[in-house]
């Protein structure tokens, strides 16, 4: 088992999501997922670096796989998440185009459709992730996006996101109930960046249901 390396990155191809990290002059062929694309670009000739790994080989796919994270939790992460019955190591790392701790709220939201996506997660694996994980992710010590293009699309919303959920939360909302009313009013509503607004247009999507 290859739980890290430590080196420099010598050559990045996001094409392919292949990274080439060389280690006291042997060189490693690193997947990435893509959400960590930018991170791992910005390390190329750079210093050594710690890249915490998860290796993978079966009898079905003889050939080592080498999947690479920033942080020690995104590969908790992913440990977990393959686990889940039809999602292996291979289709993870494609379907990680989203930050992880982004993919753990929806989890934890059981918001199957923003799970869906995901390349290659469908409908039904959907609803099996959610059955499978939901409850069981401390997502809050998952890193937040940085240096992502996910990040520059959604870092600006995000701190009102969180304040929102709080809000509601001390409206006697639960968390997943908070989680799940404030992800559908984002995903409606694209424009919205203010708590105050955000609020609003969940409070009123909320008030047919008269809580």
């Amino acid at each position: 088992m290859i739980a890290a390396l430590r080196g420099v990155v010598t050559q990045w191809d996001e094409t392919t999501s292949i990274a080439w990290i060389e280690v006291q002059g042997v060189t490693y062929e690193v997947r990435i997922p893509a959400f960590a694309a930018e991170w791992i670009d910005s390390l190329v000739d750079a210093e050594p670096t710690l890249i915490y790994t998860y290796y993978h080989v079966s009898d079905r796919s003889p050939q080592p796989l080498i999947i690479g994270f920033q942080h020690l939790a995104e590969r908790d992460f992913f440990r977990k998440f393959i686990e889940v019955p039809d999602v292996g190591p291979v289709k993870a790392v494609r379907a990680l185009t989203f930050p992880v701790a982004e993919i753990a709220r929806w989890i934890e939201a059981e918001d199957v459709k923003a799970i869906q996506q995901l390349p290659g997660i469908g409908v039904r694996l959907s609803q099996t992730i959610v059955a499978q994980l939901a409850g069981k992710l401390a997502y809050d010590a998952l890193p937040a996006a940085t240096g992502t293009r996910a990040a520059a699309a959604g870092g600006d919303r995000s701190g009102a996101r969180e304040d929102a959920i709080e809000a509601l939360v001390a409206l006697q909302y639960t968390r997943r109930e908070a989680e799940r009313a404030v992800m559908d009013a984002m995903r409606a509503h694209a424009d919205l960046e203010a708590v105050e607004d955000l609020l609003r247009v969940v409070l009123e999507q909320q008030a047919p249901a008269a809580r």
